[in-house]
């Protein structure tokens, strides 16, 4: 069953190096903005899996989980799922003022993990380049803004700059390879 808590106190967990712990947390994402786009998340039924192991020097803490995220597509602005797979794995140190400052992960404060905040960076590490609603999405035409799923544009004429249009007129000899 899962607990409701997002955060982890490691101390409370009172581990002896070489021991480890594994919780499963309830954990809420607020939606992502990604390449200027809204997404909704939905973390899976089974939540965020959690594990502590107490090492020499400190903890390592990793966690996964399973998400679904919802939005438009980054092609053709159509409804797009993804499902997602998402892993991310913290050292956290004993004593923290011994490591410099970007050598301690900003989701520990005083030796308590923000798993709701690691779980955030893992899903976004996680997500592809773009999020499309198929992975051949042809997206939009750039002349008309037609769907190009729909087909080929209509009624859209060809729009070469006319300070081109007298080399429609140029008769070049077509080049004949087969004798090189």
């Amino acid at each position: 069953m899962a607990r409701r808590s997002t955060s982890i106190d490691l101390r409370e967990l009172a581990l002896s190096t070489g021991h480890r712990v594994e919780r499963v947390l309830d954990v809420d994402i607020a939606p992502i903005v990604f390449g200027g786009l809204s997404y909704q998340v939905v973390v899976g039924a089974q939540g965020v899996r959690v594990t502590v192991d107490r090492v020499s020097g400190g903890f390592l803490v990793r966690l996964s989980f399973d998400a679904s995220v919802y939005g438009p597509c980054f092609r053709c602005l159509n409804e797009a799922s993804l499902a997602v797979q998402a892993k991310q794995g913290e050292f956290v140190p004993l004593h923290p003022e011994e490591w410099g400052p970007g050598d301690v992960s900003p989701f520990v404060d005083d030796l308590v993990v923000d798993v709701e905040a690691l779980a955030r960076e893992a899903l976004i590490l996680a997500l592809p380049g773009k999020i499309l609603c198929s992975d051949g999405c042809p997206g939009v035409c750039p002349s008309c803004g037609r769907e190009a799923h729909e087909g080929p544009c209509e009624g859209v004429a060809d729009e070469t700059d006319p300070r081109w249009a007298c080399l429609r007129n140029l008769d070049l000899p077509s080049e004949d390879t087969s004798s090189l």
